[in-house]
């Protein structure tokens, strides 16, 4: 492009649509069956009579919703009241990713492509999406340390001396390496069973016992590595967030007492408020009674 100056298109490869990732396609259906669910959601709750007692969907979400943010205050604080939300969201995306690759949707929306009409993968599969959810999560918890611990946050990375600057900066990313290799390394350990369970079935053994002992060993593989190991990664993976984001702050008992010394504070406040009030009073009697 231009001379002497450095071309991006030989740095980057644009992708076709027929060239994206079917993990990446897996991902865009769950989100937007996330986003069906939430509209479903806002409409419901929004003709909802609260005076009335929850039933059908409406109890189910907020059974959910109550016990995310249960164990966000039993595991997190006080200080963290309505991260629940973050929770919840994370959960049902891990949940559904695991639960798309178990139903095996057809591949119809890259025609033309090699992965076309085969069944679409769990999105966990492509460590892309793992990693997404990760640096969330890390970003979250960085945030947090940054806005409770103000300028003492950068005081790690040169702990004990500042020649540890380097391995500190390298060990920062820990958790993110973590929670990505743990996701991925689930998701695509089942992949990986399951699809030697079908080719041993249908080319190891004689045909016609693939066709009987598939229909009996291919749905037990499928729960267990879609859905019971879907619900082990769901639940590891916002424990872990929860504690990696509250350990960027101050106890429950700190935070309790900072609660305290804040309303003592306002307390404080209002009287010295309402003390200038009654000497402004009193001083604007006293001028009245002169001038009488």
């Amino acid at each position: 492009m231009n001379e002497g100056g450095l071309d991006f298109n030989k740095v980057i490869e644009w992708l076709g649509w027929n060239e994206l990732p079917p993990e990446f396609l897996s991902s865009i259906i769950v989100l937007l069956v996330m986003l069906i669910f939430t509209l479903i959601i806002h409409f419901k709750i929004k003709n909802y009579d609260p005076l009335k007692k929850p039933s059908g969907f409406i109890n189910v979400i907020e059974t959910v919703v109550e016990f995310a943010d249960k164990q966000v205050m039993e595991l997190m604080g006080p200080a963290f009241k309505g991260f629940g939300g973050y929770i919840v969201f994370v959960g049902i995306y891990i949940f559904l990713g695991f639960f798309i690759g178990m139903i095996g949707i057809p591949n119809v929306f890259q025609p033309g492509a090699a992965v076309y009409l085969e069944a679409m993968p769990n999105p966990f599969t492509n460590m892309a999406m793992p990693l997404s959810i990760a640096l969330i999560t890390f970003i979250i918890t960085h945030a947090t340390a940054i806005k409770y611990k103000h300028w003492t946050y950068f005081e790690r990375y040169t702990e004990p001396i500042a020649l540890f600057l380097p391995i500190n900066l390298v060990t920062m990313w820990s958790p993110v390496l973590s929670l990505t290799l743990r996701l991925f390394g689930n998701a695509l350990a089942g992949y990986c069973i399951i699809t030697l369970i079908y080719v041993g079935l249908g080319s190891v053994i004689e045909p016609y016992w693939g066709f009987f002992f598939e229909p009996i060993l291919a749905p037990v593989a499928h729960l267990y590595f879609d859905m019971f190991d879907g619900l082990i990664q769901l639940v590891v993976f916002t424990i872990l967030t929860m504690i990696n984001v509250s350990n960027e702050y101050i106890s429950p008992e700190d935070f309790k007492k900072a609660e305290e010394e804040k309303k003592a504070h306002k307390l404080a406040k209002k009287q010295k408020r309402e003390e200038k009030r009654a000497k402004k009073f009193a001083a604007a009697a006293a001028s009245n009674e002169e001038d009488i």
